[in-house]
């Protein structure tokens, strides 16, 4: 018996260099990949062919991305956050439906909302979800009847976040992968990017493109209401708007402007031509004709023809590669400016902790601290 425990205990040679610990401790779960972009008809075809269904389920959709943008800014959360809650609100429509009643679409909202919280890192205390849908559904659904009843809707509501949450992860096969574009217009042109990719772009693009970039930014927070998510990928969402925002400053700023040469083949994983970007525009703005009028629609403006990108773009034809390859940037190497601009942001930030911290403990406001205390002791 100890000889077979000892011929157990003895790995080969060969056993050893053949161990592979994937295979024999596999992920628990594995990250699934599933396509979450159709086409423009598809999408409006899922509206259904009844009016009068159609007209209460915009109603209802529309009601929960209020929702979305109400709780954002009452729990301060970010515009990546907004952005991904109404990206997870449109594939869930547009799989599963909405439920016939706005209080049970509202509740499939808020534990959309926390999925997306937990799921761009920004979360809160289960407790201020509560409370911001329940202010949301005495102020804008049930009135009288839910202020007598407040705290039993507030247990209701959180019930219901517990069971919804469970359902809408497992309804989403745990598939989060969401391709946030406001996310990823952060990442493609952050800091890092800037000093070691884009330090060669001309000098008047420099000067103009901050401007284009956070012009980009309020297109895709505004742009995220329509589903134009369900439409095209994170990245190409990206490019979409940065032709929306550099067309749009070509034509009223200066007509001369165009992105430099090859400047999305450089900086974007995607192919990026002026007929397939006509089409998204034109399907974009079908969308908006179909679903929700609000008054950050783009309408006449989205008659975007591929000889107006063509003025804008400059991309020579030749294979696409992925810039955010991780090979490419494992090294770490970087450039001077960047170390030295990573210093004087951490100088501004010390001398901004220090400046904060010397006014709140000077002599003044001791004085005045003292005296508010004597004032609220009498």
């Amino acid at each position: 018996m100890s000889s077979d425990a000892s011929a157990h205990r003895q790995v080969s040679p060969t056993a050893q260099k053949e161990y592979n610990p994937r295979l024999l401790w596999p992920d628990m779960i594995k990250t699934p990949s599933n396509p979450w972009t159709f086409t423009c008809k598809e999408i409006i075809e899922k509206l259904g062919t009844n009016p009068q269904a159609i007209a209460e389920l915009k109603r209802n959709m529309e009601k929960c991305l209020i929702y979305f943008y109400t709780v954002k800014k009452v729990l301060n959360l970010f515009d990546h956050t907004y952005t991904a809650s109404c990206i997870l609100f449109f594939r869930y429509w547009y799989v599963y439906g909405l439920p016939p009643y706005l209080p049970d679409c509202i509740h499939i909202a808020q534990a959309i909302l926390v999925t997306a919280c937990k799921t761009v890192e920004n979360n809160r205390p289960i407790d201020a979800y509560v409370k911001a849908t329940c202010d949301y559904f005495v102020k804008d659904t049930s009135g009288t009847r839910a202020r007598q009843n407040l705290d039993k809707l507030k247990w209701d509501v959180r019930d219901r976040l517990v069971t919804n949450e469970k359902r809408i992860l497992c309804s989403f096969g745990f598939d989060l992968n969401l391709e946030n574009p406001k996310e990823l217009i952060e990442e493609m042109f952050s800091g890092y990017y800037r000093f070691n990719r884009d330090y060669n772009f001309p000098e008047e693009f420099k000067n103009v493109f901050p401007k284009i970039l956070q012009e980009a930014r309020n297109f895709i927070v505004q742009a995220v209401t329509q589903p134009v998510s369900l439409l095209c990928d994170g990245y190409t969402f990206v490019a979409l708007a940065l032709i929306y925002c550099g067309f749009q400053y070509k034509k009223s700023v200066d007509d001369s402007f165009h992105f430099p040469v090859n400047f999305f083949k450089n900086t974007f994983p995607i192919l990026v031509t002026s007929q397939r970007f006509e089409e998204i525009f034109t399907d974009y703005r079908m969308l908006e004709e179909n679903f929700f009028d609000l008054k950050s629609n783009k309408r006449e403006k989205l008659h975007i023809s591929a000889t107006d990108i063509d003025s804008l773009i400059q991309e020579e034809p030749g294979e696409v590669h992925n810039p955010y390859d991780y090979n490419l940037i494992k090294s770490g190497e970087v450039r001077q400016e960047l170390k030295d601009h990573i210093n004087k942001r951490i100088k501004e930030i010390y001398e901004r902790t220090i400046s904060e911290t010397r006014k709140r403990t000077s002599p003044e406001n001791s004085i005045d601290s003292d005296h508010g205390s004597k004032r609220v002791k009498t």
